[in-house]
């Protein structure tokens, strides 16, 4: 095989590019350990973190691989602070996916959250003259999640802002949960509705 010298520099970026962005990588993982050295980080994730501050980790939590996860203290879109709260022994699936961006996601002790779970902390604003979604601000009377202890989330569910679920209860596979979920109760269904307490 024959390499063109003029196409030698193009060749070179892309290899320093690669190689930054794995050095990138590989320097996060070493600083999430280092940071939370008593949880299990099952690679690869996609973390985005503005202010580690806002970003805290019990021992004993799980983070499954290829979940994106942001939290964002500051955003341009709400003046609500973003934070996310993990508590000990936690467990989160594979491809979950965590909004902590205009508002604080709380997630209580022991809670098991199955694989491509959803939880956004916060929403788009709705113009209501027009019905237009505003992509460049978020809805900051509704935000925020929090999650009980010993709570089992459903493979695929959706919990949205605003929402608070009680602690050792079950949301169902698929659900989307859009109220508030007393102690010990069993919901399912989109929208999820209360099935029964335990």
């Amino acid at each position: 095989m024959v390499l063109v010298l003029s196409k030698i520099p193009a060749v070179l970026r892309g290899l320093r590019k690669s190689l930054t962005a794995q050095i990138r990588r590989e320097m996060f993982q070493h600083e999430m350990q280092r940071r939370f050295p008593l949880t299990h980080f099952e690679w690869p994730l996609t973390f985005v973190v503005d202010d580690y501050c806002s970003l805290y980790i019990g021992s004993g939590c799980w983070f499954g691989p290829y979940s994106e996860i942001t939290v964002l203290k500051r955003s341009l879109a709400s003046t609500v602070p973003g934070s996310l709260s993990v508590e000990g022994g936690t467990s989160i699936g594979m491809s979950a996916n965590i909004r902590a961006a205009g508002g604080a996601i709380r997630i209580g002790q022991g809670t098991k959250i199955a694989q491509h779970v959803s939880l956004v902390a916060s929403n788009h604003m709705i113009d209501k003259t027009t019905a237009m979604v505003l992509h460049e601000r978020w809805d900051e009377a509704r935000t925020g999640i929090t999650i009980g202890d010993r709570c089992w989330i459903g493979a695929g569910a959706i919990i949205l802002p605003g929402v608070i679920i009680g602690s050792g209860s079950v949301i169902g596979a698929g659900s989307v949960v859009t109220k508030p979920v007393g102690e010990r109760q069993i919901w399912h269904g989109n929208p999820a509705k209360y099935a029964k307490t335990l």
